[in-house]
């Protein structure tokens, strides 16, 4: 009796760490999914020359997916010579079972 115990205990420690591993490897694509997306972002931005239609459509594109776009463009010389922004995607990480 004292060996089925433990057994079943050995067994459930082992069910609930795939289980919490599943978790954290599925949170790794969500993260992965999420770091590409705003690649693809930044490169349409740069692509249609900093245009605000193309930077609100970016961040209606992002809401769909469930994330939140923001983009701060930045003045480095009076002339305007150069359009840089900071693009700033934020979403929820969570673990499920943690």
């Amino acid at each position: 009796m004292k060996y089925i115990i433990e057994a079943f205990s050995i067994l459930t420690v082992l069910m609930l760490n795939l289980t919490v591993c599943v978790a954290v490897l599925s949170v790794s694509a969500r993260v992965a999914a999420a770091m590409e997306f705003k690649a693809d972002m930044i490169a349409e931005i740069e692509n249609s020359n900093f245009n605000p239609n193309v930077i609100d459509a970016c961040r209606g594109q992002a809401a769909l997916e469930g994330y939140s776009l923001e983009v701060t463009p930045c003045i480095y010389d009076p002339d305007y010579d150069r359009c840089v922004a900071q693009v700033c995607l934020t979403y929820d990480y969570e673990i499920p079972l943690l």
